[in-house]
């Protein structure tokens, strides 16, 4: 299992954790670049009764508490495709590489619609920020889209 398998295999754990919490499935992490895991997040929006408590923005804001605001060389992994908000909070903090599993498009398309996001690819995002990251989606895909199928 190469390191950005292993790593999303630990986020599909948090976001299985946030599941059985009920929260959406989504988990997420921020890695230093030698690998060793800065932070973690789950979706938290049930809890936080505040639906901008995204994995990713958590994982961001922790990821900067620990090691400063500049993640240059730092790697985000989340189990879906992030949303404009998720993405722009990495690249604004300077993360290098973005590793996602499944597509927000799957999910949208495997949850009927149930979960809601703005139908904004992150590689259009990334595209056109005018300072890409590495981005690389598809990481242990079908097991991230498991997540939002019915039990």
């Amino acid at each position: 299992m190469s390191r950005d398998e292993a790593l999303m295999a630990r986020a599909l754990e948090l976001a299985r954790g946030a599941q059985r919490a009920g929260e959406p499935p989504f988990g997420a992490l921020v890695a230093a670049p030698d690998g060793t895991v800065v932070a973690e997040a789950t979706d938290e929006v049930n809890a936080q009764r505040d639906f901008t408590w995204h994995a990713e923005v958590g994982a961001v804001r922790r990821a900067c508490a620990a090691a400063g605001p500049d993640l240059t060389g730092y790697t985000l992994y989340t189990t879906v495709e992030p949303c404009p908000m998720c993405f722009t909070a990495a690249w604004l903090a300077r993360v290098s590489r973005v590793i996602f599993g499944c597509t927000m498009q799957e999910v949208t398309a495997a949850t009927g619609g149930a979960q809601r996001e703005l139908a904004v690819p992150a590689r259009w995002m990334n595209e056109n920020s005018g300072a890409p990251v590495d981005l690389v989606g598809g990481v242990l895909a079908d097991r991230c889209l498991a997540l939002f199928s019915p039990s």
